[in-house]
C-alpha cells in the first residue's frame, strides 16, 4: 500500500535474515486471507459525538473519521505484564523468522485480546469482540498527532513515546522488515520483524 510518508526512518542495523522454511508462503497467504476478512468488518460509532475520537467506556475508542475502533491502553508503570494485553509497557515481535506473522504480536497479544488463547476466557474479549488485529501502516499513521506528547490523543490511554508495529510488511528492498510508527517523534519507517516493539490493536475498516 502506497502512503504519503512524512518521515522515513530506516534502521541502520538489522539482525541476520533467515530464509523462510518450505511451506511458509502458504502461512503468509492464509494470514492475508484472514486479514482481508477482518478489514471488511463494519464498526458503528455512537451517534452525535462532538469529537472525532469517542471513549466507548469499555476499553475501546471509536474514530468517527475513519470508522475504526481502537484498543485503549492501560497500566503504564514501566513494567511489562504480558498476561494483560492492554498493558502499555508490553513489547512484542512481528515474526520470529523475519517472514510470516509468527511473532508474539500474533501468537500472544492478539489471541489474548480476542479471548482465544487457552488461558483466556471468551468473556475477556476486549469490548466483547474477537476480530482485533494489528493496524495497517496507513491506519496507524492516521492517529499520529504531535499536538500531544506522546503523539496521540490522550483518549487512547497511556502510550509509549516509541515504535508501534503495523501489520504492513516492507517490500523486497528491505527483506524481513515491517513498517512501524513512532509516537515519540511522528516518524515512520521499517525495522526487522524480530525486534520487540509496542502494539495497539484495531478493528473494522474499508
Amino acid at each position: 500500500m502506497k502512503t504519503k510518508i512524512t518521515t522515513l526512518l530506516f534502521a541502520l542495523v538489522f539482525t541476520p535474515y533467515v530464509c523462510l522454511a518450505k511451506g511458509a508462503p502458504d502461512v503468509v497467504d492464509s494470514f492475508q486471507q484472514q486479514f482481508d476478512a477482518l478489514l471488511n468488518v463494519v464498526v458503528v460509532c455512537p451517534p452525535g459525538a462532538p469529537t472525532r475520537f469517542v471513549d466507548n467506556g469499555d476499553g475501546t475508542v471509536c474514530d468517527h473519521q475513519t470508522g475504526l475502533m481502537w484498543e485503549m491502553k492501560d497500566a503504564s508503570d514501566s513494567v511489562e505484564h504480558l498476561n494483560n494485553p492492554r498493558d502499555a509497557d508490553n513489547n512484542y515481535t512481528w515474526s520470529i523468522s523475519g517472514g510470516p506473522p509468527d511473532g508474539t504480536a500474533f501468537t500472544d497479544f492478539l489471541p489474548r485480546l480476542n479471548g482465544t488463547i487457552a488461558s483466556t476466557l471468551p468473556s475477556e474479549q476486549l469490548g466483547g469482540y474477537r476480530d482485533w488485529r494489528l493496524p495497517t501502516s496507513a491506519e496507524l499513521q492516521s492517529i499520529l498527532d504531535c499536538s500531544f506528547s506522546p503523539c496521540i490523543d490522550p483518549v487512547f490511554g497511556p502510550t509509549a513515546a516509541s515504535y508501534y508495529w503495523s501489520s504492513t510488511s516492507s517490500d523486497a528492498s528491505v527483506p524481513g522488515g515491517a513498517w512501524f510508527a513512532n509516537f515519540g517523534s511522528y516518524g515512520v519507517g521499517v525495522i526487522h520483524k524480530s525486534f520487540d516493539r509496542h502494539v495497539r490493536a484495531v478493528r473494522g475498516g474499508r
